[in-house]
């Protein structure tokens, strides 16, 4: 089998607006690929939405627009997503295990990707640009992953504008991060509005994204690790 899995990050620097970090990625069946993107593209016809999806930037007359993505998402059986949600971060004892936090960031993308790698196949991992530091993240973050992968790894770095499927991890770990946040009043009913509607997606499953301890390590579809360090 050949994946290719798209990959994007939320408040990943130590020194940030939020105590969270959150990242996540899609793994999808390389073959179906441009099915996936080809979907969303007419999803984005039918709705006029012209504009990069981007947790920072919803429209809430667009709401059927998100609604018809995320149900696309949750019917294609091709598509798997899982996101490491680190809590109190700024707690982190990074000297107990000699490390600093730039270090740390690849440990939280080791926990993100290593169950996505686990089946016999080629995986071709993309992440989203976000400064020139990004090569060598990827190159160290490979060295980290490579005797978790059943098959061969490459690693591009793309801008999301490019991806439909990085567009679409930003939305899940954008909800994931505002649901979690409990240093801001929620007041955004476009934000509240799909949260609600992804729990409604996920809770036949037994959880929310809200919950304390994340998903069941076994959840297949949409996988969330919860990783509190405020007793670390």
């Amino acid at each position: 089998m050949h994946f290719k899995i798209f990959c994007d990050e939320s408040n990943h620097l130590l020194k940030d607006s939020s105590n969270l970090m959150v990242n996540g990625a899609i793994r999808v069946e390389e073959a179906r690929l441009k099915e996936a993107s080809n979907y969303i593209k007419a999803l984005r016809h039918k709705h006029a939405y012209h504009t990069e999806i981007k947790w920072t930037k919803l429209i809430y007359k667009q709401m059927p627009f998100y609604k018809e993505l995320i149900d696309y998402f949750f019917s294609s059986e091709f598509m798997t997503f899982k996101a490491t949600l680190v809590v109190n971060k700024s707690n982190a004892n990074h000297e107990r295990y000699g490390r600093n936090h730039d270090e740390f960031y690849y440990v939280v993308y080791y926990y993100t990707l290593r169950d996505l790698i686990k089946k016999k196949g080629d995986y071709k991992i993309y992440f989203d640009y976000k400064d020139t530091l990004g090569g060598e993240r990827v190159v160290a973050l490979k060295d980290r992953l490579i005797h978790s992968c059943a098959g061969e790894m490459s690693f591009t770095i793309i801008h999301s504008y490019e991806s439909q499927l990085i567009q679409l991890v930003d939305l899940f770990i954008g909800a994931l991060g505002y649901k979690n946040r409990e240093d801001i009043v929620k007041e955004s009913k476009v934000k509240c509005e799909i949260i609600d509607y992804l729990d409604s997606k996920i809770s036949v499953q037994g959880y929310k994204i809200g919950d304390i301890q994340g998903t069941k390590p076994w959840a297949e579809k949409f996988n969330i690790f919860r990783w509190n360090l405020s007793n670390v």
